[in-house]
């Protein structure tokens, strides 16, 4: 509805400025008169249009500074008060109020642009003329200032106002002229920062908004003797706000500096979606080059990006990524992945797949020539292994052909890269080393094996990789798989495991005393006799206290590594057990040795090697699965949680009839250990395990007590 400007405003409204009494009771002369008629009707057609309102400015201040040069300051001063009183009480919704705010806060800034001071350049000029001019800038300059004073002054008043409304519309018009302002009275400045900081806490969230905005074009004043400084108020509204648009609000206005970046960024797991998504639409870019956030900070936010459960905020990281950092770069693919630490980073792979889905061109023009190869980094090795995944998920075996080496060069690669291992030491070169390693085995498991020279040389130099001691884990797993790839037959695949399990053992027993494989390995009952001839062979060897320690903890590791060559092939494996003596004679001469194990590392990943084994068969299975359920009972957290896993994948492979036969675990005794597991509050990791049991044999409809999940 609009406002009428030329009658009177009401008196109802519910707030302490002290109006004019617009009730004229004393006649005022005509001039007076006329300029207050012509000030109306500029404000009732601001209403209108706001496309207006520059025009407008321009009438208004020409009417301002003939009413100044007859001294009429205060009568006009106090007429545009008197309009500016009309919109107060008006609501936020009502669109006639909206424009005659953006009408005040326009031409406060008109007056305020024209009249900012200027450097004259021109010093040839007659200087008498020049200085007229300066005089009458000046006087300008001061007729702006002092009315803006004047307008603030007034508005101040109303900012405690009982209404709501009324405390709104003061700090909306308070917050749009502060940001026109170019200087401003210490004494004004100071209530206004008061004012606003009040207002920040108001119950109302529209009113928190406007005081988040004023107080945000007050940042980089701040005095040293300030209590709270306005960056940590606008930090805890950021972060402690209940409303998001006044989070939302405090993101996106506070300055970008080394403080409130890292608490902007944190943003991004915000609960509200628009406002997580502002964090890559706008925060973002407003920072500028990504190069100037830390890698743990780069890390986090594209990690919160691409997994935000919102297709939106997903899209949005992807954008950033995919155009704003790339461009960052240069379009340089390998300095954006040295920017994100390809070595320790966990979303870098997830992030690549997406650029070259958003980034056709760089699929098509990415190169690998034969250099590169020879001199691999941890870059380009992972960007290589990234773009053969992405050709490999899209089916694109061409492009895949054309730019990868074939299968007889890559297992050159593979073992001239593996070389290294045996030469770096305990340093950063060992683990860019082995992260290249890693990067070509990959890359090695996606190539196609039809030709026989190739599979022939890749299978020699797997096998000679895995026999080798430094082989980390998951380099050991990746070589496994690549193997299987290689092996035609699963029964060749496990004799070559075997193989090369027994040459890992028997390169250590040479330079050990006899039986060092099974010196860790005894029943709870010989564990004194065996301590006895340990204590015989060291006297015998002629072996100190030290060396025969240092000899232990080798033994350990090789055992260690031994099994995790049997799990790893356990894994790669979907026959039966029985029809397979080499998996028989590890299962006897590995497996159930390290499960009797006095050493926990080795009984620990025994028992995952047996649970393995059970998966395979079913009598097995019901020979040990009082085992797994004794080592729950017994043992400690992570034994507890690895048999509840052993368990549930036993008991999916081979269904109920494992609670069927006589003396051994019931569906009693399974859904006994699973609420057992679920009340153990104390251990996280064990209710995990429990749960995610539960789910699964509930699904396999192996539990059918659905009271159990009710425990959860």
């Amino acid at each position: 509805m609009p406002i009428d400007a030329r009658k009177p405003p009401s008196m109802a409204v519910d707030s302490p400025l002290k109006a004019h009494d617009l009730n004229m009771t004393v006649q005022v002369d005509r001039e007076s008169a006329a300029y207050a008629s012509m000030i109306a009707h500029i404000f009732q057609d601001a209403q209108k249009s706001a496309t207006t309102h520059k025009k407008f400015s321009i009438k208004l201040w020409s009417i301002q500074k003939q009413a100044y040069g007859k001294d009429l300051k205060s009568e006009f001063d106090q007429k545009f008060c008197d309009m500016v009183k009309r919109i107060l009480p008006v609501k936020k919704s009502e669109p006639a109020g909206e424009k005659i705010a953006k009408f005040v806060a326009h031409y406060v800034e008109y007056i305020t642009s024209q009249n900012a001071p200027q450097q004259n350049e021109d010093n040839d000029g007659d200087e008498a003329m020049d200085l007229d001019e300066d005089e009458d800038e000046s006087s300008e300059r001061s007729m702006a200032f002092g009315f803006t004073e004047a307008l603030l002054t007034y508005l101040l008043q109303g900012v405690d106002a009982k209404n709501k409304v009324v405390r709104y519309r003061v700090c909306q018009l308070l917050s749009s002229i502060v940001l026109c302002l170019g200087e401003i009275d210490d004494d004004l400045f100071q209530e206004l920062r008061a004012a606003f900081v009040r207002r920040i806490h108001d119950r109302e969230s529209s009113i928190r908004v406007q005081a988040v905005l004023g107080l945000a074009r007050l940042q980089g004043t701040d005095d040293e003797d300030e209590p709270e400084p306005i960056t940590e108020i606008l930090l805890n509204a950021l972060q402690n706000d209940s409303k998001a648009e006044v989070r939302r609000t405090a993101l996106l206005n506070i300055e970008k500096t080394n403080l409130t970046i890292p608490y902007s960024l944190e943003r991004a797991r915000d609960t509200d979606t628009v406002t997580r998504r502002s964090v890559y639409t706008r925060v973002l870019s407003d920072i500028g080059d990504f190069r100037l956030l830390s890698i743990g900070m780069r890390e986090k936010i594209l990690s919160w990006g691409l997994n935000d459960r919102d297709a939106s905020v997903r899209n949005a990281a992807m954008r950033v990524f995919a155009h704003g950092w790339l461009e960052n770069t240069g379009n340089d693919v390998l300095e954006l992945l040295e920017r994100l630490d390809v070595l320790n980073s966990k979303i870098a792979e997830d992030a690549m797949k997406l650029l070259f889905g958003q980034r056709k061109d760089l699929v098509n023009n990415l190169e690998f020539p034969a250099r590169l190869w020879e001199n691999l980094t941890a870059e380009t090795a992972f960007l290589a292994r990234a773009f053969a995944a992405y050709c490999s998920d899209q089916k694109l075996d061409d492009l895949l052909e054309d730019k990868m080496p074939e299968a007889t060069k890559i297992g050159f690669y593979v073992q001239r890269y593996s070389e290294f291992l045996d030469m770096d030491g305990e340093d950063e070169n060992a683990t860019e080393s082995d992260f290249i390693l890693e990067q070509l085995l990959v890359i090695a498991s996606l190539m196609d094996f039809s030709d026989e020279i190739g599979r022939r040389k890749l299978f020699d130099v797997i096998r000679n990789v895995l026999a080798k001691e430094k082989l980390s884990d998951s380099t050991t797993e990746l070589t496994v798989n690549v193997l299987r790839k290689v092996c035609m037959r699963e029964k060749d695949f496990c004799e070559v495991i075997s193989e090369i399990i027994s040459d890992v053992h028997d390169s250590v027993a040479d330079e050990m005393f006899d039986d060092s494989f099974h010196s860790a390995v005894s029943d709870v009952g010989g564990e004194i006799d065996g301590s006895r001839r340990s204590s015989k062979a060291r006297s015998s060897l002629g072996l100190t206290d030290s060396d025969a320690e240092a000899n232990a903890v080798r033994e350990i590791m090789v055992n260690m590594k031994c099994l995790y060559l049997a799990q790893c092939m356990l894994e790669n494996v979907g026959g039966r057990l029985k029809g397979n003596l080499t998996l028989t004679s590890l299962l006897d001469d590995l497996i159930v040795p390290a499960v009797r194990s006095h050493e926990a590392p080795i009984r620990e990943r025994g028992l995952h090697c047996l649970g393995l084994c059970c998966i395979l068969d079913r009598d097995l299975s019901l020979e040990n699965t009082v085992l797994f359920m004794h080592c729950f009972n017994k043992g400690h957290e992570a034994l507890q949680v690895e048999a509840v896993h052993t368990i549930c994948d036993i008991l999916i492979s081979h269904g109920r009839v494992i609670l069927e036969m006589e003396n051994g675990i019931d569906t009693e005794m399974i859904e006994k250990m699973l609420k057992r597991a679920l009340l153990m509050n104390e251990s996280g990791d064990v209710q995990v395990a429990a749960v995610q049991a539960l789910s699964k044999l509930l699904l396999a409809g192996v539990v059918t007590d659905y009271n159990v999940s009710l425990t959860a």
